[in-house]
């Protein structure tokens, strides 16, 4: 398509300090003006101007040169590559106008020294841990690569009989319990999915298992699925999988400093009392390689829902497979580099928009992050050149580049529990962007962002129709819904990307973007060598013009938020979401063959939908009579952006204390899902009833204080003030 230049755009007329009025226009029309959630009728109309203009300057080129600059070498947390990317961002970040700031944290970092494994029975052989150079992708003979390795691994040497436990669940190894078959002193062999590779690691390692093996399997993300890289989007047999495997259920972020910004002079727990770091070692193989030690198994056959794509029959063992590993890992602490870039606001400077991404890659990150990053600095470009023509938000927006996400989102951590109170205090929302891929639009965040993403959405262009109209199909056939009536929600989030503390330790309003492929998040090259710049070029977003969608996404987020009147909260929105949490935990309690009292949690929650629907409808007023303009709704404004804070305390369990939102958490057995009342659920599945009790009063207090905040919100909106 062709693309009115950023040169052009701002050399027009201008009204407000927003360029209009070109003639010739670029790019797909825009959806017809509609009046915007938290706006008056004035001020929607001047931000439709201001939005559409922003839309047209979203530049392919620019998006590929900057993500050329990105991937062009390996940048693993710590190393001489992030300093480059880190270089890289600092620059592009300053020409384009933004205040840039460096924040160094000092974090425990591991990186292997040596990963062997080698199967000593029934037949010896060495089995690789590295990963071929394919002609096609010519960067997978990158001097810099190396082997596979999972960070946080604990170092040593361990040999035994390879047991096989399908995804290394609880249930797994229930099952295979009732076989009769033990961990103890033996080898797990776990394939990834269904659960984050931490999960895996400390099931085995409370079984007894000695080490763990991990390997994708071609069932879930390989060529049984279909055409592996290079011909195609799946994995290929001799694809490694890396990860870190620290157990982040206890807190996210550095090991050694839960809670606390990881400066320099922190105070430091001692590595072995580290409760997220694993006592046993752990090595990744690819499916060539698992395959040797699976066509070598013995004992009963696995079960059928234990059997993947490997060509071999699945077996459970104990052995006659047999293995012998060795890990070495230098794992100490090193510095990290969060890079964040702000635009300055006008009318209310000191409350912030915050986007953030990482930077670090396990390899190249062509995907994760490049694409993410590449976007997020292409909004930043595009809001900075409007700026440098007269424009200037109301409110300030910043961008965040993470460093150290990958070892367990560490440099958000950080960054988060450094600045927690002022943060607290001048966060009015915090959007996470970590990858995307040409498909599906896949939102997530709290319930009272949900009208907010649809509204953004119905007004950026799609082919032919507009986000949300694509949205809405897509989201309407994979549930099996008419397409006619269904309204497409926003996910809840859990965990895996650098939204958890902003989230789950501040709770400070939170989405995610993404659009994702055809596999979800596990796509082919993910964490692999082969997650390079020629995947993206081939797969993943040929001619960038997926990328031009999200940062038009990203672009009309950070505009619509950053200017609205009446900030475009809708904690009606939680009702619902928290009718289906409580019928859901009445359904644990039974599980748990234990009672527990509701009533009281109900009548808690309808009272807060009715007082949040009353103050939606006196926003609603006030907005389209124009007495609700953003001048007088400054601490109605600062209300609504508190709101959801509300809902978290420091009361928790000693062991989950990180965890401050009382209505949102990761369910730890489901990958990355969003897990409500997660400190309910888990004291039902102890069936604790001290903590059933503790847990249910917590729930209450919240809903008491969202209630009560509500209730002056609707006094501020009727003042005005």
């Amino acid at each position: 398509m062709r693309r009115v230049t950023w040169a052009a755009a701002t050399t027009c007329a201008a009204v407000a300090g927003v360029a209009m009025g070109c003639g010739g226009g670029s790019g797909p029309a825009a959806p017809p003006a509609r009046l915007k959630l938290g706006y008056t009728p004035t001020s929607s109309a001047t931000q439709q101007t201001l939005e559409t203009r922003f839309r047209a300057g979203v530049s392919a080129d620019a998006m590929s040169a900057a993500h050329k600059a990105i991937t062009a070498r390996p940048h693993p947390a710590g190393s001489s590559g992030t300093a480059d990317v880190v270089a890289f961002l600092r620059k592009t970040l300053g020409d384009a106008g933004l205040d840039v700031q460096t924040h160094e944290y000092h974090v425990l970092l591991a990186s292997p020294r040596k990963v062997e494994i080698a199967m000593t029975a029934p037949q010896p052989r060495a089995l690789s841990v590295t990963e071929p150079a394919l002609p096609e992708d010519p960067t997978s003979s990158h001097p810099e690569l190396g082997g596979g390795y999972v960070m946080y691994s604990a170092s040593g040497t361990a040999s035994g009989q390879v047991v096989y436990v399908n995804y290394g669940l609880p249930a797994d190894y229930a099952e295979l319990a009732s076989m009769g078959v033990s961990l103890k002193g033996r080898i797990a062999l776990a394939r990834y999915g269904r659960s984050h590779r931490a999960v895996k690691t400390h099931t085995a390692e409370q079984a007894g298992a000695r080490a763990l093996i991990l390997y994708s399997d071609p069932a879930d993300d390989g060529e049984t699925k279909g055409p592996a890289w290079p011909a195609g989007y799946f994995r290929g047999p001799q694809m490694l999988q890396r990860g870190n495997a620290k157990y982040s259920w206890f807190w996210h972020g550095d090991a050694l400093t839960p809670g606390v910004g990881a400066t320099a002079d922190a105070s430091r727990i001692a590595v072995a009392t580290a409760p997220t770091l694993p006592k046993i070692p752990v090595v990744v193989v690819s499916a060539s390689e698992a395959q040797h030690v699976m066509a070598a198994m013995g004992g009963p056959d696995a079960p059928a829902r234990f059997r993947g794509g490997l060509q071999a029959p699945y077996k459970a063992g104990p052995g006659p497979a047999a293995v012998r590993l060795t890990v070495d890992m230098d794992q100490r602490v090193r510095p990290i580099y969060d890079v964040v870039a702000t635009l300055k606001g006008t009318s209310t400077p000191e409350r912030t928009v915050l986007f953030g991404t990482h930077h670090d890659a396990w390899t190249f990150g062509g995907v994760d992050p490049g694409t993410g990053a590449t976007a997020l600095l292409e909004v930043a470009r595009g809001l900075g050149q409007l700026a440098k023509g007269g424009w200037r938000p109301a409110r300030a927006i910043a961008f965040a580049f993470w460093d150290a996400e990958e070892p367990g989102l560490v440099g958000s951590t950080e960054y988060a529990e450094d600045q927690r109170a002022r943060l607290q205090e001048q966060l009015v929302l915090y959007v996470n962007i970590d990858m995307y891929m040409k498909g599906r639009f896949d939102p997530g965040g709290v319930p009272s962002l949900a009208a907010f993403v649809a509204d953004v959405a119905k007004d950026v262009p799609q082919d032919g129709a507009t986000v949300y109209e694509r949205w809405k199909t897509s989201e309407a056939a994979r549930q099996n819904a008419d397409a006619a009536t269904f309204e497409p929600a926003i996910k809840p989030l859990g965990s895996g990307a650098d939204f958890v503390p902003f989230q789950d330790h501040l709770a400070v309003p939170t989405m995610a973007i993404e659009f994702i492929g055809d596999n979800g998040y596990a796509y082919g090259t993910y964490h692999s060598n082969y997650d390079s710049r020629a995947y993206v070029e081939k797969v993943a977003d040929p001619g960038f013009t997926q990328g031009v969608l999200m940062s038009q996404v990203l672009g009309t987020i950070a505009l619509r938020m950053g200017q609205a009147d009446v900030l475009p909260y809708r904690y009606s929105a939680y009702v619902a979401a928290l009718d289906t949490a409580i019928d859901a935990a009445a359904g644990w309690a039974t599980q748990a063959g234990m009672t527990a009292d509701l009533a009281p949690l109900r009548a808690a929650a309808g009272a807060a939908g009715a007082t949040a629907r009353a103050l939606e409808d006196d926003i609603a007023t006030g907005l389209q009579s124009g007495r609700l303009t953003r001048e007088r709704a400054t601490t109605l404004n600062d209300r609504l952006a508190r709101l959801e804070q509300t809902l978290a305390d420091d009361d928790g369990a000693p062991d989950t204390k990180w965890y401050r939102h009382v209505f949102y958490g990761w369910n730890i057995y489901s990958l990355y899902d969003g897990q409500p009342f997660p400190g309910l659920v888990e004291a039902f599945r102890l069936k604790d009833a001290a903590r059933v009790t503790r847990e249910l009063g917590r729930i209450q207090r919240a809903l008491d204080r969202m209630q009560r905040e509500l209730l002056a919100a609707r006094q501020d909106a009727r003042t005005g003030l």
